[in-house]
């Protein structure tokens, strides 16, 4: 029997629901791109992402360790002001340099918040972790914060006809506004006493490799090839350079792009509600296998020059990373040790976030080219190559299991 959900488990659930949908007003979505190409080229685009979110990257993990030992808190608000400002450094700008300096900025700011938000809500409600509520509650999460990105994309889309640069000042001020919603979400552990500088930057660096070391252990090992080529996949998408790249190969416009990217959301909203009501009944593996199978298929479907019919490859890239999402947050959060949590969380986006980093210059390249299938074939490969290992490593690891069980 399940532990029964406290009245301030809901207030906070509650309150954990409004920051996921105000932080995910991104006016921005369908038309980043488009208001890049006014300035500068596919490529010096790739070199920008590159560069951005290589720092980001390397602040991924640090700001992991960081939130673990001085507050998670103070590092979601930290971040999610980081975010805002970084957006409205390049509302305003017009150049390369304008352009990277804000990505840069708002990247450190993803990383600071990426992991530290769902550590800190997961230990403040701290619910019984043999129930499905938590997973139900980041679908729940999942559906309000596709409702704000579809309003967002249409209406930044319909914003950027009139002025380019407001939906990039609404998106950082959503930002902004979300750090007021967390402001008195506390973290649940105590507060450390303050060391001398030199023992707690030690502390700080054992905890960061401790955190990637985790990973190499049998509970985490086997997550890894699908955090580096789905996950990764989802994120060049959602973050990269792909999807505008691919709603432009399409032919789609960027208003037509805000429409295929909302009617996106929508339906994905009503396929979270039905993950929603069969929690209890979906397959960690099962889903897993069928995501990546049609994201895979869906990159290759893209060699072809489909026009219109486009707007599936978009969908399939975008429901399929709102519908993995939950799996791997159970998945990580309840493995995780309570001190480690958001370093663990942390490794993980640095693992997801790594490959785009590495392939956004080749990317613009390719795009600038006209060579763009050379990275579909390639990535679609290395889903397939990732599914294989990661049901050879679980086949491993539940025979592990089951031998622990019986003595051997």
């Amino acid at each position: 029997m399940t532990q029964a959900i406290t009245d301030n488990q809901r207030a906070l659930s509650r309150k954990y629901l409004a920051y996921e949908a105000v932080s995910n007003f991104w006016f921005i979505s369908a038309i980043w791109l488009f208001f890049y190409h006014i300035f500068i080229s596919d490529q010096q685009v790739g070199i920008l992402d590159g560069l951005a979110f290589a720092v980001g990257l390397l602040a991924e993990v640090p700001a992991g360790a960081l939130a673990d030992r001085f507050g998670r808190d103070k590092t979601v608000r930290m971040g999610q002001i980081l975010a805002g400002a970084g957006l409205l450094i390049q509302a305003f700008g017009s150049s390369f340099v304008p352009f990277f300096v804000g990505q840069a900025i708002l990247m450190v700011g993803t990383s600071f918040v990426s992991g530290a938000d769902e550590a800190l809500f997961f230990s403040r409600l701290n619910f019984d972790r043999t129930s499905a509520e938590w997973r139900k509650l980041v679908t729940r999460a999942s559906q309000l914060s596709l409702t704000s990105s579809l309003i967002g994309t249409i209406v930044g889309a319909w914003l950027f006809t009139i002025n380019p640069r407001i939906p990039w000042i609404l998106t950082g001020i959503a930002f902004l506004t979300s750090s007021l919603l967390v402001w008195s979400v506390r973290d649940a552990r105590p507060e450390k006493a303050m060391q001398k500088f030199s023992i707690e930057l030690f502390e700080h660096l054992k905890s960061i490799r401790s955190g990637f070391s985790k990973f190499l252990t049998s509970p985490y090992l086997v997550y890894i090839p699908i955090i580096i080529s789905l996950q990764g996949l989802f994120y060049t998408a959602g973050w990269g350079l792909l999807r505008p790249m691919l709603l432009i190969r399409f032919h789609f416009s960027a208003f037509a792009s805000s429409i295929v990217v909302a009617a996106s959301c929508l339906i994905t909203v009503g396929i979270l509600a039905l993950m929603h009501k069969y929690a209890e009944d979906l397959s960690e593996g099962q889903v897993i296998v069928f995501i990546a199978a049609i994201a895979s298929a869906s990159l290759l479907l893209s060699l072809a020059d489909i026009g219109i019919w486009g707007s599936i490859v978009i969908f399939v890239l975008y429901a399929g990373d709102h519908i993995l999402y939950p799996f791997m947050s159970e998945v990580l959060n309840s493995r995780s040790e309570e001190d480690q949590r958001a370093t663990i969380l942390s490794v993980a986006s640095f693992l997801r976030t790594l490959p785009y980093v590495a392939l956004a210059p080749l990317i613009g390249y390719l795009s600038t080219q006209g060579r763009l299938e050379f990275f579909l074939i390639g990535w679609s490969v290395l889903i397939g190559l990732s599914v294989f290992i990661y049901l050879s490593l679980k086949k491993k690891d539940v025979h592990v299991s089951m031998a622990k069980n019986i003595g051997i």
